[in-house]
């Protein structure tokens, strides 16, 4: 379910990247363009300067894989999977709110694969290039957003997100440490130890990161003909929903009388699903996608039922995504807490 899951996304994300490119190469070929607009102070960007940015920490990235043991030719290949992927995997977050960062790792070890690699070390470290590309893109594209909304400089921004991208890996490595040095139980390998109980520490993600760094040294092609069919799945799927969104008379159609609206959203969320959304349910388990889904339904009776008071305000601002963003703080801290609470009662004894 995980490989066709993120062969929709990666489908999908064929058709918007090709209707971005074209885009932007239908404004480049213009012939006439538009006298560029006074940009606002907060909104101005050293193009230059950002591009300098980027080109010295892929290289510099590429020199420290190297330094590692990682080949300068994986290590560039991480970094360029990773500008594709930041791209993909924003759209996603856009679309779903949803970050497939395991894709992305998946994705790129099993392109390695076929270029030769065949160390699991290797392809964590080159993969984890693109691991941490599209944790740190999604997020500071959010951010941006946020920024956006809000009126701040987007030089000054990006300086303060530098600083907690910086404390940010420091702190990673600490925490880790420290949390193996308190749990043991996190330096089982469950996938070799099923039937060993590690209590609330499973991960799904880290069965996916073992599982295709395992199978790099095995002739197996049943991960790529699956990914292939998630592909092929999302790319009609997301052709289909672009050719309806296009098509005036559909259009017409489905605003006809409050049939029509059904069979619009029924052919919308079941018969033809954005895929990423829809690749959610099959990244994470079934309890968890379940209640994404009660929330959804719920959240959309709410609005339909309830007037906005604000209507100035963004859809995704209103009382429900806020109700919902809290939720998502509360248990944030009430984890955290316990956690130190458990490290504080380990060093007691």
């Amino acid at each position: 379910g995980f490989l066709i899951s993120l062969g929709t996304i990666l489908g999908a994300a064929i058709v918007d990247i090709t209707l971005v490119v074209r885009e932007a190469l239908a404004r480049h070929r213009s012939s006439a363009p538009a006298e560029p607009a006074a940009t606002e102070e907060w909104k101005r960007v050293d193009t230059r300067k950002l591009l300098a940015w980027v080109v010295f920490w892929g290289i510099a990235v590429v020199i420290v894989s190297a330094s590692l043991g990682v080949p300068a030719g994986y290590a560039v290949l991480g970094v360029l999977l990773a500008s594709v992927f930041v791209l993909v995997n924003g759209i996603s977050v856009g679309i779903s709110d949803s970050n497939p960062i395991s894709s992305a790792f998946v994705v790129g070890v099993t392109v390695m694969a076929l270029a030769g690699l065949t160390d699991p070390l290797v392809g964590l470290i080159a993969g984890s290039i693109l691991l941490i590309s599209t944790v740190v893109g999604g997020d500071m594209q959010q951010d941006r957003s946020t920024g956006w909304r809000l009126g701040t400089n987007r030089t000054i921004q990006f300086r303060y997100q530098v600083i907690g991208i910086l404390m940010g890996a420091v702190f990673a490595v600490v925490i880790t440490k420290l949390f193996l040095a308190a749990y043991p139980v996190l330096r089982t390998d469950t996938f070799i130890h099923p039937e060993l109980k590690t209590g609330n520490w499973q991960s799904a993600m880290t069965y996916k990161f073992a599982g295709v760094l395992r199978g790099l040294a095995s002739s197996e092609t049943t991960t790529l003909k699956l990914m292939g069919l998630g592909i092929a799945i999302g790319l009609v799927i997301q052709l289909v929903r672009l050719a309806l969104k296009r098509s005036a008379a559909y259009q017409v159609w489905k605003d006809r009388s409050a049939a029509t609206k059904t069979a619009d959203f029924m052919i919308d969320t079941v018969l033809l699903p954005g895929p990423y959304a829809s690749s959610l349910g099959g990244f994470v388990e079934f309890p968890t996608a379940l209640w994404y889904g009660v929330g959804g339904i719920f959240s959309s009776l709410w609005n339909s039922t309830m007037k906005r008071k604000d209507t100035r305000a963004p859809a995704d601002m209103d009382s429900m995504s806020l109700i919902g963003g809290g939720l998502i703080a509360g248990e944030a801290l009430a984890f955290l807490t316990l956690g130190i609470i458990g490290l504080a009662s380990l060093a007691r004894e």
